[in-house]
């Protein structure tokens, strides 16, 4: 295929500038974290990486056809001196795509010629959603249910099979699974710790052969890893990205018709994998906070129409802090922000049926705050005390242990993934009273959790319903002003009620909730385009964080993980080692 730009060098340049191109830190050989390393963790970690960049392969080729074709074109231009193809390289190895939205909610298209689809490349390139459907339609006349059920998986990509169509369970397709494999059994060569080398082993059979039960059991030990773990390695799994799939719960008498025939429909998953060093100061303040999650459980609306958890024991959640060396593939994706934490598995994963439970595992270096004197800017004085960035913190912990509870809609099609990060919203702010009196919190540090997080949903550009994360902040955002939980001035000053915040946002939670156990799409596309508002007020608040704020683009500098990655430090280390084992 013949690639042509589409953007300008100005432009380029501009997007790639520092002004505009925001740098994460990982960790570098310089760091306290990593020099306490002997030469065998490193040479675990090493492998670690390297399965983690043949993922970030995989996975430029479920998102589009000509990544892969692209990134080929751009190296030979780099080589012939084109500037324009080393920024455009910049920015694909930062989005891990042709197409991503930057931080003002606007799609940034790299290329010319190449169009976006729904399907991604799980599916045919030129299968449009009618099409689509009829064949779906077409098979279950004529009986396929057991390959509808493949089609309509998580891990699956799909091709045409005639007038029908056939799934490809990843591991079949990409036979760079194999090397991931071959990878993760180098690490586990070296480490020493037993409980991450059995997961390790069953990561490796799962990888090997086409069977979502081994993957199942590689999830349930992987979710028991807690803080007493050197290594963090996670081979993610989200259906955030792949529309075409969800389509079909617009169309209700064939979401019908397969429900009937026993069909589960499933989004596809995206791909990422994360390795870094498990950070244990971090991690005891995540213990310490833990049993927030039972507090929040209690008090949870509607428990009597889903099956409720009450317990720790019953939520099974490990919170591990980590350091991180390297994210690839769609978890090392900067699609407007990468993401501060994660709990995995999601509720789709075949792992809660043998027992699994949940791992929440939050990244240090995404987190760092931002520069104080920008949040007075919007803050009113009066409550300037209650901006703390550690208090986001404790914020995303309520927000993790959130998506363990309540219940998990699977038939809300495209607002599924918004209206469940809404609710986990929801579960930072309605139960701030409730965790006072059982004394995790005082009064003044509800007030902080109010102000900062609430604070940090404001953004400066409107963002597609594609971007789950930012809809949802949105939609807070409007209903909070529009009901007063927040009041801005005629300076473009934020004021905090914080009565008003927790009165409201309960009421939020449980509107969520009763839409997931209602599991109606037309209710949920409802409530979203009620409240999904791009209003005067937001866009003022947006002007000022305009202006202190300019990053467009960003990507990750991971010092360390290109260090292990060098031609000849694997020798290098291998000789060290010899000479610690000595």
């Amino acid at each position: 295929m013949e690639f042509k730009y589409n953007m300008s060098l100005a432009e380029l340049r501009k997007r790639t500038s520092k002004t505009y191109y925001r740098k994460l830190e990982f960790l570098s050989p310089e760091s306290r974290e990593v020099k306490k390393l002997f030469a065998r963790d490193k040479l675990v970690l090493l492998h670690l990486v390297k399965a983690a960049k043949i993922v970030d392969k995989i996975q430029l080729q479920l998102e589009n056809a000509h990544n892969l074709e692209l990134l080929e074109f751009l190296d030979k231009e780099i080589k012939e001196g084109n500037e324009k193809a080393e920024r455009t390289k910049k920015m694909f190895m930062s989005q891990k795509s042709i197409f991503s939205p930057d931080t003002l909610g606007n799609q940034t298209v790299l290329v010319k010629g190449v169009e976006r689809k729904l399907g991604q490349n799980y599916f045919p390139e030129d299968l449009e959603v009618e099409e689509f459907h009829e064949i779906l339609n077409r098979m279950l006349d004529d009986g396929d249910i057991e390959e509808l059920k493949k089609i309509l998986n998580q891990r699956t990509i799909v091709r045409r099979d005639g007038d029908k169509l056939k799934a490809i369970d990843f591991v079949d397709a990409f036979p760079e699974f194999r090397e991931v494999a071959k990878e993760l059994e180098l690490a586990k060569e070296y480490s020493t710790d037993k409980k991450f080398n059995k997961y390790l082993e069953l990561q490796i059979k799962a990888l090997e052969k086409a069977d979502p039960m081994l993957d199942a059991k590689a999830d349930k030990v992987w979710a028991e890893l807690d803080g007493r773990h050197k290594f963090e390695f996670t081979l993610t799994r989200e259906c955030y990205q792949e529309n075409l799939t969800k389509t079909i719960f617009d169309n209700e008498a064939l979401a019908k018709r397969l429900e009937e025939a026993g069909v589960t429909v499933y989004a596809k998953d995206s791909l990422g994998a994360r390795v870094g060093l498990v950070n244990k100061k971090g991690t005891k303040l995540l213990n310490k906070l833990k049993e927030l999650v039972n507090v929040s459980a209690k008090y949870m609306p509607y428990q009597n129409e889903y099956e409720n958890k009450k317990s720790d024991s019953d939520v099974k959640q490990i919170a591990v802090d980590v350091d991180l060396i390297t994210v690839t593939g769609d978890e090392g994706a900067y699609k407007a922000s990468f993401v501060t934490a994660q709990n995995l598995p999601n509720s789709d994963k075949l792992a809660f049926s043998i027992g699994g439970g949940n791992r929440n595992v939050y990244h240090r270096q995404v987190r760092k705050p931002g520069k104080k004197k920008n949040y007075r800017k919007l803050l009113c004085e009066e409550q300037w005390e209650f901006y703390n960035p550690e208090a986001d913190h404790w914020a995303v912990i309520c927000h993790e242990n959130t998506h363990s509870l309540g219940p998990q809609s699977k038939t809300l099609g495209k607002y599924s993934s918004i209206l469940e990060e809404y609710k986990a919203d929801m579960g930072m702010y309605a139960f701030l009273d409730e965790f006072i009196q059982e004394g995790f919190f005082n009064d003044f540090e509800t007030k902080q959790i109010m102000v900062t997080g609430l604070f940090r949903c404001f953004m400066k550009g409107k963002p597609t319903l594609e971007q789950a994360h930012k809809t949802r902040a949105l939609m807070i955002c409007y209903r909070m002003i529009e009901e007063g939980g927040i009041v801005l001035d005629k300076d473009t000053k934020l004021h905090f009620d914080f009565d008003k915040i927790k009165k409201l946002t309960k009421t939020m939670l449980a509107e969520v909730v009763r839409l997931q156990i209602d599991g109606d799409v037309k209710k949920a596309k409802a409530y979203i385009d009620k409240w999904c508002v791009w209003s005067n007020e937001i866009e003022r608040i947006a002007e000022v964080i305009r202006g202190y704020n300019k990053t467009l683009n960003g990507y990750v500098e991971e010092k360390f993980a290109d260090l292990l990655l060098e031609s000849g430090y694997e020798k290098e280390l291998l000789q060290q080692l010899k000479t610690e084992t000595n």
